[in-house]
């Protein structure tokens, strides 16, 4: 008796599970690169403003708190080395942006005090940070 066998199957590559495997680390890597965005600025309550624009890179961040305390991009500072500093950076990066983050509950002198600083140091862009809010 002669018995036919099938003949031998040529391997193939499936795309299927190759494909969703790339996906699978595609997606990985996504979630990971926007879990490491590096923040900059300290965690203060922002006054809401409707006209507000997105701050662009090439940027300092100088916080102040609701109690006086200064931070530049989260590091303690003093009111008396703040000018320095900036003229520091300044000297290094003329463009450089100066943005503000004060706190609502901060005093008014406080912030008029820290972005004269920026001025006198040479900061030729400094803005005050806001949330944005509606239109009213």
């Amino acid at each position: 008796m002669n018995i036919e066998r099938p003949g031998r199957r040529r391997p193939r590559i499936e795309l299927i599970p190759m494909i969703d495997t790339i996906f699978f680390v595609l997606v990985f890597f996504v979630v990971a690169s926007v879990s490491m965005v590096h923040q900059r600025g300290m965690r203060v309550e922002l006054p809401t403003a409707a006209t507000g624009e997105r701050a662009q890179e090439g940027r300092v961040d100088i916080t102040v708190r609701a109690d006086g305390s200064l931070f530049l991009d989260k590091q303690p500072m003093t009111r008396e080395a703040l000018r320095p500093t900036l003229q520091g950076l300044l000297s290094a990066s003329p463009e450089l942006l100066i943005v503000v983050n004060a706190d609502r509950k901060a005093e008014h002198g406080w912030v008029v005090e820290v972005m004269d600083s920026a001025r006198r140091a040479g900061a030729r862009a400094v803005t005050i940070a806001i949330r944005p809010g509606r239109e009213q």
